[in-house]
């Protein structure tokens, strides 16, 4: 079993030939319709918020609002049907453009060999959730308790922290709808970017938890991995996540806002999908509706820039994607914290740093995170790196360390591959900042 774990792990997913476009680009069709579909659970809760107040991830919240409002106010029903269906539309057009027009804006179609890796590491960290809850589960019943409270243990963890706002939060301003949801978000917003900013910062919460969603080279929505299923700290986060921003929305409205949250989102969601679309950056950066409507919502096309391989943006050299963090309306606390960066003129290269060359095997990529924080604490006995390698900063590099993910360093790195895009980096002498970025097209990609 070692040994074939082993071989496993240090496989690589062979090229893919171009012959088999039709049938990989039938499932990118396929992943959007469910994807558009499944973002409907989503809509009902507040940007950043979590579930508060009692909110679950299912379609009831969203059918319950309708239904209610067609009953009480169908004029406001009829308008909120005709948003609803504009917003899934877009982004249903908008993530088929990603890919779709890919080879238009980057030279060739986007490489079947990323969209398998990557959706395969996306369920691979999905499928590790109900791993991690059965290992929960058998934990508690070695310890003579139910099986359940760990099998169940997001919702446990959900339903207690929902108990502990309504009991102990007080609502300070019971504010107007429109007014709550906006204050609700710069304030949850506040906590957002700094969760988001220390998952980038703090190398224990990089590495296990959000490096995964920044290693794409190039983004569509099915390559791009998901943070929240991110192995395994997830499961972990969850009381303390919906007591903050549970705690945010109690605070200012003593009643879920769903309605008001639901037309909040659908505003919000149109231009919240370019934020992970490589071929669509020209088009959006350049269309003035649609940089105005991502900079009020603190996201859209400028959450790109936060995807950069090109530490050098905004005058950030050696930087880990620190810039347009997020976190509530315009971009309120990147600007603030110092943090904002403007659009750039052309489309940035995604990716980590540099962009390295990545290890083609989708339970690498997984492990990746868990396999590198394992053999830093094993490989070097001082207890003072064990401590930096948990809590130092995500620039520290122990004595001994290995990095699963990548395969060259970045710093000297040259990706040359029959069905990827070559992008080729010259380095100024004595620095780690990429001087030039370039696409070129491979000789041949029907091989």
């Amino acid at each position: 079993m070692k040994m074939l774990f082993h071989h496993i792990f240090h496989a690589e997913l062979p090229d893919i030939s171009e012959r088999y476009r039709k049938i990989v680009s039938a499932f990118v069709v396929l992943f959007v319709i469910g994807y558009s579909v499944g973002f409907l659970q989503l809509l009902h809760l507040g940007a950043y918020l979590g579930p508060g107040l009692g909110d679950v991830v299912s379609f009831e919240p969203l059918i319950n609002s309708l239904a209610e409002l067609k009953h009480n106010k169908p004029a406001m029903w009829y308008g909120l049907i005709c948003l609803l269906s504009f917003t899934i539309l877009f982004r249903f057009t908008a993530m088929l453009g990603g890919y779709f027009l890919f080879e238009r804006e980057e030279g060739q179609a986007y490489p079947i060999k990323w969209i398998l890796v990557f959706f395969l590491a996306n369920l691979l960290s999905t499928l590790a959730i109900p791993v991690i809850l059965i290992g929960l589960g058998t934990l508690f019943v070695l310890a003579g308790l139910d099986f359940g409270i760990g099998w169940h243990w997001v919702e446990y963890n959900a339903q207690l922290a929902n108990k502990l706002v309504l009991e102990h939060v007080p609502t300070l301003v019971d504010a107007p709808a429109p007014l709550a949801v906006f204050v609700i978000a710069v304030i949850g917003g506040f906590f957002h970017y700094w969760f988001h900013r220390l998952g980038h910062t703090q190398r224990f919460l990089w590495l296990l938890f959000h490096r995964p969603h920044h290693m794409t080279p190039a983004l569509i929505q099915s390559t791009t991995m998901a943070v929240f299923t991110a192995l395994p700290l997830f499961i972990f986060l969850i009381l303390p996540y919906n007591l903050v921003f549970g705690a945010c929305t109690k605070l200012f409205s003593s009643e879920p806002l769903y309605t008001e949250v639901i037309i909040y989102n659908c505003l919000i969601l149109i231009p919240e999908i370019f934020g992970h679309q490589t071929a669509l950056y020209r088009i959006a950066s350049r269309s003035r509706l649609i940089r105005w409507m991502s900079f009020i919502s603190g996201g859209g096309v400028y959450h790109y820039m936060h995807h950069s391989s090109e530490p050098e943006h905004c005058g950030r050299s050696g930087a880990v994607n620190l810039v347009n963090i997020g976190g509530g309306p315009l971009f309120i606390w990147d600007i603030i914290f110092g943090t904002y960066c403007p659009l750039s003129a052309k489309t940035p290269r995604a990716g980590l740093s540099g962009q390295p060359e990545l290890h083609m095997n989708p339970l690498r990529l997984t492990l990746a995170g868990v396999a590198q924080l394992s053999d830093e604490l094993l490989q070097n006995p001082s207890w003072r790196e064990k401590w930096r390698i948990l809590i130092g900063s995500s620039s520290y590099s122990p004595p001994v360390s290995t990095d699963f993910a990548v395969k060259t360093s970045a710093s000297k790195y040259k990706q040359a591959t029959s069905t990827a895009i070559r992008y080729s980096y010259s380095f100024s002498a004595g620095t780690d900042a990429i001087a030039n970025a370039g696409v070129t097209k491979p000789a041949d990609l029907s091989q």
